[in-house]
């Protein structure tokens, strides 16, 4: 009886090891989704205003999955949808009184991750960005408001630290350009669950 006890144990033991160590391996893919906020701050040369650029605070989220390279690496795909709740740039210009701000933020991006720790991944990223960029001009008592979308790309690098089975951390730096000299310069703090 306690050999088969023993023999059991044992078993159960060994059988865990494997699963243990899958779990470890795949700790960083799988879906996930993700809030984020952080500065924002979007540069252009030859804004029609005194300033030549617009920053604030950014809130956002995004949805991934990421997929496992050996036990080290991971390859994944995120799309993201942000807005910059603050900021505007100012001019008066004759008598027109020009105000810049920035609408919502889109992008999608290819990343790639390196464990350098069993809970720590850094990762850089490569992809599209669209956004949106508002001038309402006022002159006398007339209003009048133009709404572009501007295409670009978009690269980052950052670290995600797992905080238990699910629940991670992040911290990431992106630059976007959408040429004509407009670039887009992100600090994002953000939180995510993996399914």
């Amino acid at each position: 009886m306690r050999s088969t006890f023993l023999l059991l144990a044992t078993a159960a033991a060994f059988a865990a090891t494997p699963a243990f160590a899958q779990d470890e391996a795949s700790s960083f893919t799988g879906p996930r989704i993700e809030a984020t906020f952080g500065y924002d701050s979007t540069q252009a040369d030859g804004l029609p205003t005194s300033q030549d650029s617009v920053h604030g605070v950014r809130v956002g989220g995004a949805i991934g999955y990421d997929l496992p390279i050996g036990s080290t690496f991971t390859i994944g795909a995120e799309a993201g949808i942000g807005w910059q709740v603050s900021g505007s740039a100012d001019a008066l210009i004759g008598g027109t009184n020009l105000h810049l701000t920035t609408g919502r933020d889109l992008d999608a991006s290819l990343r790639l991750g390196a464990k350098v720790a069993p809970s720590t991944l850094l990762y850089v990223k490569a992809g599209y960005a669209n956004s949106q960029f508002r001038l309402r001009s006022t002159t006398g008592g007339t209003v009048t408001h133009v709404s572009t979308n501007e295409d670009g790309y978009r690269l980052g690098a950052g670290v995600e630290q797992m905080l238990g089975d699910h629940l991670y951390a992040k911290a990431e730096y992106r630059f976007s350009d959408y040429g004509d000299d407009v670039s887009r310069h992100q600090v994002l703090l953000g939180a995510g669950y993996r399914f």
